[in-house]
């Protein structure tokens, strides 16, 4: 016949190591206290569901602080820069470039490289907006004025005989546009009156020193892994100067002329004024860089009195 003993819950004396019922408070063999096992048993669970509430806490804690991070490309100074706003200038230079030199650009594995190039030169452009938009604010240029930017943009419309619809179609959004608008004529101001402070007898060189110093001051955080960013650089540098590494210098007179050259080239194309250019010969080639607002918005050679695009 089966014990039905057998069948209850046993617990061991930790003074005699007698068996008693589960439960029990006192050992039935010695009297010893069976509290302590109880103790000892609470604790277990203690620190385990103790370390089971540390691990929610750093899921917590992930979701809370490393989540929002992925989100983001990079920070300047503890302000973000957004993955979405980051994918929407790339796609938008990407399709600039697919319609000037074809969908080709960007495939294979010298496009792969194309594009990280691309991906790397926004980034810095943006980083460098940051820190434009954030010393610009604290000098006093926070917004443009009442009518500024609605001014300019019925000016762009009338300029190209374009309609609200006609942005649309090229994947604009007209409160974007005002916003982008706004940013640069904040910084256009920012640079003419702060940083140039009307000295217009080298206003490139004294930008870039300004500009240098302003990101060695800032705590500039980014989340991608890119390629430095590098110049444009001609076909013959594939095997030549390679592209800045060996420049040279310059007959003065071959710069004012290329540098003329290369205004005329892009005000003519662009309708646009109040641009400057750097000139470098790099042996193979002259290049001529236009710049908007302290950016480089096209790279030219330089031969024999005519300019071409990079």
């Amino acid at each position: 016949m089966e014990n039905h003993s057998e069948n209850i819950q046993r617990s061991i004396c930790p003074s005699c190591e007698g068996t008693n019922a589960e439960g029990s408070g006192f050992c039935v063999h010695c009297g010893a206290s069976l509290l302590t096992t109880k103790r000892g048993r609470f604790k277990k669970r203690h620190l385990l569901f103790g370390g089971l509430s540390l691990i929610l806490i750093g899921i917590t804690f992930f979701f809370w602080i490393i989540a929002p991070e992925s989100k983001l490309v990079g920070k300047v100074n503890g302000e973000g820069i957004t993955r979405e706003e980051f994918s929407r200038n790339v796609e938008r230079s990407r399709k600039f470039y697919e319609n000037r030199y074809g969908q080709g650009i960007f495939e294979g594995e010298g496009g792969k490289g194309n594009l990280s190039r691309l991906k790397t030169e926004i980034l810095d452009e943006m980083i460098s907006e940051k820190i434009l938009l954030q010393e610009a604010k604290i000098a006093g240029y926070a917004s443009a004025p009442d009518g500024e930017i609605e001014k300019k943009l019925e000016a762009l419309k009338k300029q190209f005989s374009l309609a609200d619809a006609d942005f649309k179609k090229m994947g604009r959004d007209i409160k974007d546009l005002k916003v982008e608008m706004e940013k640069e004529w904040i910084i256009s101001q920012f640079i003419q009156k702060a940083v140039l402070k009307g000295n217009l007898r080298n206003p490139d060189q004294i930008f870039d020193q300004w500009l240098a110093q302003a990101k060695t001051r800032a705590k500039i955080e980014t989340y991608e892994k890119l390629e430095p960013v590098t110049t444009a650089k001609a076909s013959c540098c594939k095997s030549g100067c390679g592209g800045g590494s060996r420049a040279r210098s310059l007959d003065p007179k071959i710069e004012q002329e290329a540098k003329a050259k290369g205004l005329e080239y892009y005000e003519k194309k662009t309708q646009k004024k109040g641009a400057n250019a750097k000139v470098t010969d790099f042996g193979c080639h002259i290049q001529v860089d236009i710049i908007q607002e302290g950016k480089v918005v096209v790279s030219l050679t330089y031969r024999d009195g005519e300019v071409q695009e990079i």
